[in-house]
């Protein structure tokens, strides 16, 4: 308990602080209630999640910009099972709507079967010149399966990424990270992006993706946990403004590898859209589809939308 509370202490103080940095020539004449925020999701092994939030935002410039206090219950069930969380957090977001950089915070504490855990989700991005940009991020959470929920699994993951402009239609992106889980099986990730703006004008490209991962420990009931995973993957993109709207989608099919099986096709689809920035109810939406390797096998499917609403006045 005294290593959550220093945690906390530690993380909710570098929140305030780079929230008063990202804020400090910003007028603050808006407060913003974020009402209803929805996460579901489920997948082909009848494991549902439904999270339902609400906040308040004493700090609120636009939809990309805001600092606040959210309360969120989350429901977890499968065919015979059921159970419910609790959680509450600070939360942050300064993000540039044209290039996708700033930062995305929130730290709080869950608690689920009498278990508190000290959760965050944090990332910072920002350019290191005009062509090369970064991301840090920091993520600690539960491990959300009925095993890991019943044991009281939890795992943190953190790492960065470069984003490099090659050329005016070619960018190429590096990830590495490490998760650790609570029972000590490591994972190390590797991922990369080659991107080709194929159509600027309309916002389509085409990705070339790769990711791999290993664990230390590759025996556990307690989630997907094979030895080696790796994938490719061919992805079509597309992002456009329209009446304001930032529209945007992802269509994906690729090959993965598990240990020493053969390999196997994956799929992906995800779709979304955020309404006008300086509206009074600004709108955040997404919803995707995945077809891979996972905690019920090689064809494991998994979907989910969530989305934010948050009302604005003076």
């Amino acid at each position: 308990m005294k290593l959550i509370k220093k945690s906390s202490i530690v993380l909710l103080s570098t929140l305030s602080l780079l929230s008063l940095n990202v804020y400090a020539e910003e007028p603050k004449n808006q407060w913003g209630i974020l009402a209803p925020t929805l996460f579901t999701s489920s997948d082909s092994d009848h494991f549902h999640v439904t999270k339902l939030g609400a906040g308040i935002l004493p700090y609120y410039v636009d939809g990309q910009h805001y600092l606040g206090v959210q309360a969120t219950n989350t429901h977890y069930s499968s065919l015979d099972w059921a159970k419910d969380g609790s959680q509450v957090s600070l939360v942050q977001r300064a993000v540039n709507s044209e290039t996708g950089l700033g930062s995305i915070a929130s730290a709080g504490v869950s608690s689920v079967y009498g278990r508190e855990l000290l959760t965050a989700d944090i990332s910072y991005s920002a350019p290191i010149n005009s062509s090369l940009s970064y991301e840090a991020f920091f993520f600690r959470d539960w491990v959300e399966t009925r095993n890991s929920l019943t044991n009281g699994i939890s795992h943190n993951y953190y790492g960065g990424s470069l984003e490099q402009k090659i050329t005016k239609d070619w960018t190429v992106i590096g990830l590495l990270a490490q998760q650790k889980f609570s029972e000590d099986n490591i994972r190390n990730h590797v991922r990369g992006k080659l991107i080709y703006d194929v159509l600027p004008d309309l916002g389509v490209n085409v990705q070339l993706r790769h990711r791999q991962y290993r664990d230390s420990h590759d025996v556990t009931t307690n989630y997907f946990n094979p030895n080696e995973y790796q994938e490719n993957m061919m992805v079509l993109g597309w992002r456009r403004r329209i009446e304001q709207w930032q529209l945007s989608g992802l269509a994906g099919l690729g090959r993965q590898k598990i240990n020493d099986d053969p390999y196997t096709t994956t799929k992906l689809l995800e779709i979304e859209a955020i309404s006008p920035m300086l509206n009074k109810v600004f709108l955040r939406a997404k919803a995707g589809y995945s077809d891979s390797a996972g905690y019920g096998g090689p064809d494991y499917s998994y979907k989910y939308f969530q989305a934010d609403i948050i009302f604005s006045f003076n």
